[in-house]
């Protein structure tokens, strides 16, 4: 049992290591409902603020900073 806990411990020692500091976006919609629009690079996450002030939906936008290993979200800016 104590190798197995061991080989845990040293999987989330690497995978802290390999973690990167991302924005996740949420959006909320008229009822206040929240939906995860994406997990998103710092640069990535500026580039999606502007979309979506030009679209007059900053206001229903929060964000959280988090710790991942995971890929940013794919996002269509179009």
């Amino acid at each position: 049992m104590e190798t197995l806990e061991s080989n845990y411990t040293t999987q989330i020692e690497e995978a802290s290591k390999k973690a990167k500091n991302k924005l996740a976006f949420y959006l909320y919609d008229e009822a206040g409902n929240r939906q995860l629009l994406g997990i998103f690079s710092k640069n990535r996450a500026n580039e999606i603020r502007k979309h979506l002030r030009t679209r007059n939906l900053i206001n229903k936008l929060t964000e959280f900073e988090v710790r991942t290993t995971e890929p940013d979200t794919n996002f269509n800016l179009s």
